[in-house]
Order: structure tokens, then C-alpha cells, then sequence
């Protein structure tokens, strides 16, 4: 299966999650900051599936998958140690419903990579199946590499971004900018601060000539 990275609002969209153990906790998990509308479907679910259902961040319908659950679904992830009822889970999706078969990977149409995320940064690492445990240990690499301080910085170069935005700056010189905010210095909260205040004075300048 030939696979491309894609980013993807899941907000109001109703995710189908068919099983309750490990692998649906894991994948919970992953999508529970994401908006989506989630609906387990499971006899039995892992302990803390049942607490996220009690805190109603989840739905939990304690039943067997049967196919009318899966109507109007966008995306359905398919968990459980059951070959039939996963089969007839993945017969029921809508046509054009995303679908991740957790324990056959290849007869869904998407997969979860391991996601780093620091703020408004965010890094996916993929083996395309070949090796989730090497997937996996690029990510820890990485989050040494990438640390907390990454998150406070993406919010600078975004309110910057902004500011520059708003300045009657030529394009190549607000370019510029946005090269030099690269830098290694940038990632200190005090030049963040001063950079902030000298582009605040620059948008200012402009609004006082209109």
C-alpha cells in the first residue's frame, strides 16, 4: 500500500471505534484532543475507556458492531482480535469512509504514525509497517531533539508571523524576518520578547499612517 503524510481536521466528524482493548485505548487516545465525535462499540472495554465514557469524552455503546452503527461514519478504526467481526465491520463502512484496520493494516486505507507534538509543532514518523518499534524509537529521538522549549517557541513564530503581517514592511525584508527567526538565538524567551515588541512598534507605525 502506497501511502502519503496528510494532516486532517477531524473536528464534528464521528469516528467509529470497533473493539475495547489495548489497541482502541491506544488509538483513543490519539484522536481524544481532536474534536472528533467518538463512539466505541464493545461488549467490553479497557478500564480507562470505560473512565473516558463516564467522563463524556466518549460514547461507549456496550453491544456487538452490527452495521447500521457504522452509517454516516467518516472515519471507523477497526480493533479487535475478532476476524469476523472485523470483516464485517470494514463491509459496512460508507464508501467513502477513512479506515484503519489495526490488525490488518493493509485492507484499511489509513494508518496512525507515531506523532510527536510540541505545541503547534508536529512531527509524524512512519515505516509504512515495515517496523512500528524503529517508528517508535525515531520518535523518542526526536523528542529529545525537539524538547518542551519548541512549543513556546512555535508561538512565538506565529504571533511574529502575525506582526509582520501587519507591517508596511517590503516582502523581501519581511522574508527576511522570517529567515533570521531560524536562528538558534531566537529560541531564548528574551530575544523572543524584544523581537515581539520591535515588530509591535512596526505594525503600530503602520495603523498611525492610514
Amino acid at each position: 500500500m502506497t501511502v502519503i503524510p496528510i494532516m486532517i481536521e477531524l473536528a464534528e466528524k464521528k469516528v467509529i471505534v470497533v473493539g475495547g482493548g489495548r489497541i482502541a485505548k491506544r488509538k483513543l487516545n490519539t484522536l481524544l484532543d481532536s474534536g472528533a465525535v467518538l463512539t466505541v462499540i464493545s461488549p467490553a472495554v479497557a478500564p480507562e475507556i470505560k473512565q473516558w465514557a463516564e467522563e463524556g469524552k466518549i460514547q461507549w455503546k456496550q453491544k456487538n458492531f452490527d452495521s447500521k452503527e457504522a452509517e454516516e461514519a467518516f472515519m471507523m478504526i477497526i480493533a479487535t482480535d475478532d476476524p469476523v467481526v472485523n470483516a464485517a465491520a470494514k463491509e459496512a463502512a460508507p464508501p467513502h469512509c477513512l479506515i484503519n484496520a489495526s490488525t490488518e493494516a493493509e485492507s484499511g486505507n489509513i494508518h496512525f504514525p507515531a506523532h510527536l507534538k510540541r505545541g503547534k509543532l508536529s512531527i509524524a514518523v512512519s515505516t509504512n509497517g515495515a517496523s512500528p518499534m524503529l517508528a517508535k524509537k525515531i520518535k523518542q529521538d526526536l523528542q529529545t531533539q525537539f524538547d518542551e522549549s519548541y512549543e513556546h517557541y512555535l508561538e512565538f513564530l506565529f504571533e511574529a508571523r502575525q506582526l509582520l503581517k501587519q507591517t508596511q514592511l517590503s516582502k523581501s525584508r519581511k522574508e527576511e524576518y522570517l529567515r533570521n527567526f531560524l536562528a538558534e538565538s531566537f529560541m531564548q524567551e528574551e530575544t523572543q520578547q524584544e523581537t515581539l515588541h520591535e515588530l509591535q512598534l512596526l505594525a503600530t507605525e503602520k495603523k498611525d499612517s492610514e
